[in-house]
């Protein structure tokens, strides 16, 4: 029988990882590009970019390591997850992208050239976790 799969977590296949595993390196790298640029507005949209991508890294290595990936809209839970597929030190890279993510969505405050690097730094270190986790 196979097991029961919550409707906050859906199931992930190797074809899928792989998918989420290319998006989070596609977007880390626009993320790079956005930071090289010489407005805060670009800066914002390098910040905005890094969160998705480590959303798109978490998604790779949760699938990767249990099968599944969270579709709560609870930051808990996908930080929860993400901890048991992985650590504690890979899950504050994702908490540091996810606590920005209002703010670089939506906000209407730009962000320093320091605080939208540090927030790429965060999407390379989840991108070095996947590709870790995912290719063994």
């Amino acid at each position: 029988m196979t097991p029961r799969i919550s409707p906050r977590r859906q199931t992930m296949d190797a074809a899928a990882v792989r998918i989420r595993l290319k998006d989070a390196e596609t977007r880390t790298s626009s993320a790079e590009l956005q930071l090289g640029g010489s407005s805060a507005h670009e800066w914002k949209h390098a910040g905005e970019i890094a969160v998705s991508a480590g959303i798109a890294a978490s998604d790779a290595i949760c699938g990767s390591v249990l099968g599944y990936k969270i579709a709560s809209e609870s930051h808990r839970d996908a930080l929860d997850a993400l901890r048991s597929a992985s650590s504690a030190a890979v899950a504050k890279h994702l908490d540091a992208l996810l606590v920005a993510k209002s703010a670089q969505s939506y906000g209407d405050r730009l962000p320093s050239y320091g605080e939208a690097a540090r927030l790429v730094l965060h999407a390379q270190r989840m991108l070095d976790a996947a590709r870790a986790i995912t290719r063994g």
